[in-house]
Protein backbone atom coordinates (compact mmCIF):
# COMPACT_ATOMS: atom_id res chain seq x y z
CA UNK A 1 0.00 0.00 0.00
CA UNK A 2 2.62 2.48 0.82
CA UNK A 3 4.39 1.84 -2.40
CA UNK A 4 1.41 2.23 -4.30
CA UNK A 5 0.70 5.62 -2.37
CA UNK A 6 4.11 6.90 -3.28
CA UNK A 7 4.09 5.92 -6.74
CA UNK A 8 0.65 7.63 -7.16
CA UNK A 9 2.50 10.68 -5.51
CA UNK A 10 5.14 10.84 -7.64
CA UNK A 11 2.81 10.45 -10.46
CA UNK A 12 0.35 12.97 -9.46
CA UNK A 13 3.61 15.68 -9.32
CA UNK A 14 5.01 14.82 -12.76
CA UNK A 15 1.16 15.90 -14.11
CA UNK A 16 1.44 19.41 -11.81
CA UNK A 17 4.61 19.94 -12.66
CA UNK A 18 3.59 19.65 -16.66
CA UNK A 19 0.43 21.68 -16.16
CA UNK A 20 1.12 24.38 -14.27
CA UNK A 21 2.13 27.91 -15.54
CA UNK A 22 4.52 28.75 -12.87
CA UNK A 23 7.19 27.72 -10.33
CA UNK A 24 5.10 28.54 -7.49
CA UNK A 25 2.50 27.18 -8.74
CA UNK A 26 4.41 23.86 -8.93
CA UNK A 27 5.79 24.12 -5.38
CA UNK A 28 2.20 24.79 -3.97
CA UNK A 29 1.08 21.74 -5.64
CA UNK A 30 4.03 19.74 -4.37
CA UNK A 31 2.51 21.12 -0.53
CA UNK A 32 -0.31 19.55 -1.33
CA UNK A 33 0.86 16.25 -2.55
CA UNK A 34 3.23 15.95 -0.01
CA UNK A 35 0.53 16.80 3.31
CA UNK A 36 -0.85 13.71 2.14
CA UNK A 37 1.91 11.78 2.71
CA UNK A 38 3.98 12.73 5.46
CA UNK A 39 3.68 14.99 8.47
CA UNK A 40 4.64 18.89 7.45
CA UNK A 41 3.41 22.34 9.17
CA UNK A 42 5.82 24.64 7.22
CA UNK A 43 7.40 23.86 4.39
CA UNK A 44 10.14 26.31 2.73
CA UNK A 45 11.28 26.74 -1.12
CA UNK A 46 14.90 28.26 -0.83
CA UNK A 47 17.20 28.67 -3.84
CA UNK A 48 20.80 29.68 -4.52
CA UNK A 49 21.56 33.40 -4.42
CA UNK A 50 24.60 34.19 -5.64
CA UNK A 51 24.70 37.55 -5.33
CA UNK A 52 25.20 37.07 -1.51
CA UNK A 53 26.29 33.31 -1.70
CA UNK A 54 23.22 32.00 0.61
CA UNK A 55 19.95 30.12 -0.05
CA UNK A 56 16.81 32.78 -0.22
CA UNK A 57 13.57 31.77 0.87
CA UNK A 58 11.13 32.14 -2.37
CA UNK A 59 8.12 30.45 -1.40
CA UNK A 60 6.77 29.69 2.38
CA UNK A 61 4.05 27.19 2.31
CA UNK A 62 2.33 27.18 5.62
CA UNK A 63 4.31 30.00 7.12
CA UNK A 64 2.30 32.06 9.75
CA UNK A 65 2.65 36.10 10.09
CA UNK A 66 4.86 37.13 11.91
CA UNK A 67 6.83 33.87 11.36
CA UNK A 68 11.11 34.46 11.21
CA UNK A 69 10.34 31.51 8.23
CA UNK A 70 9.21 34.32 5.65
CA UNK A 71 9.81 34.91 1.75
CA UNK A 72 12.95 36.33 1.49
CA UNK A 73 14.54 35.24 4.19
CA UNK A 74 17.97 34.27 3.78
CA UNK A 75 20.03 31.09 4.96
CA UNK A 76 23.62 30.43 5.71
CA UNK A 77 25.31 27.62 3.67
CA UNK A 78 27.41 26.75 6.04
CA UNK A 79 25.53 27.01 9.63
CA UNK A 80 21.96 25.75 9.16
CA UNK A 81 20.42 22.24 7.74
CA UNK A 82 18.83 24.24 4.32
CA UNK A 83 22.64 25.00 3.63
CA UNK A 84 24.40 21.47 4.54
CA UNK A 85 21.83 20.23 2.37
CA UNK A 86 22.90 22.29 -0.44
CA UNK A 87 26.61 21.92 -0.13
CA UNK A 88 26.70 18.23 0.53
CA UNK A 89 23.94 17.37 -2.19
CA UNK A 90 22.42 15.10 -0.53
CA UNK A 91 19.16 14.81 2.47
CA UNK A 92 19.36 15.85 6.44
CA UNK A 93 16.97 14.75 8.58
CA UNK A 94 16.74 16.21 12.25
CA UNK A 95 14.32 14.29 14.46
CA UNK A 96 14.48 16.41 17.64
CA UNK A 97 15.58 20.09 17.30
CA UNK A 98 14.99 20.78 21.33
CA UNK A 99 18.07 17.84 21.72
CA UNK A 100 19.76 18.94 18.11
CA UNK A 101 19.88 23.10 17.91
CA UNK A 102 22.40 23.82 16.53
CA UNK A 103 22.08 27.66 15.32
CA UNK A 104 20.16 31.03 15.50
CA UNK A 105 18.02 28.89 12.78
CA UNK A 106 16.91 26.42 14.45
CA UNK A 107 16.62 28.36 17.47
CA UNK A 108 13.74 30.19 15.73
CA UNK A 109 12.37 26.68 14.42
CA UNK A 110 11.77 25.21 18.23
CA UNK A 111 10.19 28.89 19.43
CA UNK A 112 7.65 28.40 16.44
CA UNK A 113 6.78 24.89 17.57
CA UNK A 114 8.79 22.90 15.26
CA UNK A 115 10.48 19.62 16.61
CA UNK A 116 11.47 17.71 13.41
CA UNK A 117 13.07 18.77 9.89
CA UNK A 118 14.23 17.40 6.60
CA UNK A 119 16.00 19.32 4.38
CA UNK A 120 16.58 17.61 0.57
CA UNK A 121 18.70 19.32 -2.37
CA UNK A 122 17.64 20.35 -5.73
CA UNK A 123 19.86 18.86 -8.11
CA UNK A 124 19.83 19.11 -11.80
CA UNK A 125 22.83 17.39 -13.91
CA UNK A 126 25.21 17.32 -11.29
CA UNK A 127 24.60 21.03 -9.47
CA UNK A 128 22.79 22.29 -6.37
CA UNK A 129 19.85 25.03 -6.98
CA UNK A 130 18.48 24.99 -3.64
CA UNK A 131 16.46 22.80 -1.02
CA UNK A 132 12.84 21.94 0.13
CA UNK A 133 12.62 21.90 3.77
CA UNK A 134 10.13 20.76 5.68
CA UNK A 135 9.30 21.04 9.74
CA UNK A 136 6.34 19.54 11.32
CA UNK A 137 5.69 20.30 15.09
CA UNK A 138 5.82 18.34 17.92
CA UNK A 139 1.94 16.44 17.30
CA UNK A 140 2.72 15.54 13.70
CA UNK A 141 6.51 14.61 13.86
CA UNK A 142 8.22 13.50 10.91
CA UNK A 143 10.44 10.27 10.53
CA UNK A 144 13.36 9.26 8.73
CA UNK A 145 11.20 6.82 6.52
CA UNK A 146 9.76 10.06 5.13
CA UNK A 147 12.92 11.78 3.99
CA UNK A 148 12.54 9.51 0.27
CA UNK A 149 9.56 10.83 -0.62
CA UNK A 150 10.25 14.11 0.47
CA UNK A 151 13.17 14.03 -2.23
CA UNK A 152 11.13 11.81 -4.87
CA UNK A 153 8.51 14.55 -4.87
CA UNK A 154 11.05 17.43 -4.31
CA UNK A 155 12.89 16.46 -8.13
CA UNK A 156 10.03 17.81 -9.67
CA UNK A 157 10.14 21.00 -8.51
CA UNK A 158 14.07 20.80 -9.34
CA UNK A 159 12.86 20.16 -12.80
CA UNK A 160 10.34 22.58 -13.05
CA UNK A 161 12.05 25.67 -12.19
CA UNK A 162 15.14 24.42 -15.08
CA UNK A 163 13.53 22.57 -17.94
CA UNK A 164 12.03 24.23 -20.86
CA UNK A 165 8.43 23.86 -22.09
CA UNK A 166 6.57 24.54 -25.47
CA UNK A 167 4.79 28.01 -23.76
CA UNK A 168 4.60 31.73 -24.90
CA UNK A 169 7.21 33.81 -23.10
CA UNK A 170 4.46 36.74 -22.76
CA UNK A 171 1.20 34.36 -22.21
CA UNK A 172 1.33 31.59 -19.77
CA UNK A 173 -1.86 29.89 -21.08
CA UNK A 174 -1.02 29.63 -24.60
CA UNK A 175 1.35 26.74 -25.64
CA UNK A 176 3.47 26.78 -29.20
CA UNK A 177 2.66 29.08 -31.61
CA UNK A 178 0.47 31.86 -29.35
CA UNK A 179 -2.26 33.34 -31.32
CA UNK A 180 -2.69 36.36 -28.78
CA UNK A 181 1.08 37.16 -29.85
CA UNK A 182 0.23 37.60 -34.14
CA UNK A 183 -3.41 38.31 -33.65
CA UNK A 184 -4.89 35.77 -35.49
CA UNK A 185 -7.99 36.67 -34.05
CA UNK A 186 -10.94 34.94 -35.59
CA UNK A 187 -8.51 34.01 -38.27
CA UNK A 188 -9.47 37.34 -39.65
CA UNK A 189 -5.99 38.64 -39.25
CA UNK A 190 -3.26 36.86 -41.23
CA UNK A 191 -0.13 35.91 -40.18
CA UNK A 192 1.88 36.97 -42.92
CA UNK A 193 0.68 40.41 -41.65
CA UNK A 194 2.33 39.96 -37.90
CA UNK A 195 5.38 38.50 -39.40
CA UNK A 196 7.55 40.62 -37.66
CA UNK A 197 6.21 39.40 -34.03
CA UNK A 198 6.43 36.05 -35.08
CA UNK A 199 10.11 36.68 -35.64
CA UNK A 200 10.53 38.48 -32.22
CA UNK A 201 8.93 35.63 -30.60
CA UNK A 202 11.59 33.29 -32.90
CA UNK A 203 14.60 35.17 -31.34
CA UNK A 204 13.71 34.34 -27.92
CA UNK A 205 13.76 30.64 -29.33
CA UNK A 206 10.00 30.01 -29.98
CA UNK A 207 9.44 28.72 -26.76
CA UNK A 208 9.14 30.21 -22.98
CA UNK A 209 10.16 28.70 -19.49
CA UNK A 210 7.85 27.89 -16.81
CA UNK A 211 7.88 31.51 -15.35
CA UNK A 212 10.23 31.50 -12.04
CA UNK A 213 6.83 33.08 -10.39
CA UNK A 214 7.11 31.75 -6.93
CA UNK A 215 3.47 33.16 -5.62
Amino acid sequence: MEITRRYDAILKMNEIARTKPTTGAVFNGMCAVLRNMVPCDLTLLSLYDSECDDLRVVNAYGSRSGSFFHVGRHLARKSTQTGWAFEHKAAKFREDLLKESRSPVDEAAVKEGYVSCCAVPLVVYGDSIGVVTVAAAKENRLAMNHVDIIQEVSNQVALAITSPILRCPEHADAKLICPKCIGAAGGKVTVSKHRQNLSNWGKKGGRGHKRLDFT
